[in-house]
């Protein structure tokens, strides 16, 4: 999760999508082929990885869309 300014960026929908199918995220990194450092920056919306890997996990998440996939949602944590 990145934080620019006391805002928080996650994926939300991949999150969601990998937990609503019980996958873990060193799960989903090893069906990608990539780290499981590689895919928490994806799902933390800190990198933005490879047409080909958005792809494949539009199919591993049976995902309607990858723009659906990455989405980011931005919540404000700034404390007054």
């Amino acid at each position: 999760v990145s934080l620019e300014r006391g805002r928080w960026y996650m994926r939300t929908n991949l999150l969601n999508a990998r937990k609503s199918l019980g996958y873990t995220q060193q799960e989903i990194s090893e069906n990608l082929g990539i780290t499981k450092r590689q895919y928490q920056r994806l799902e933390a919306g800190t990198s933005d990885g490879s047409f080909k890997v958005w792809q494949q996990l539009k199919q591993i998440l049976h995902a309607k869309s990858i723009d659906y996939l990455l989405e980011q949602v931005v919540e404000n944590h700034l404390t007054k």
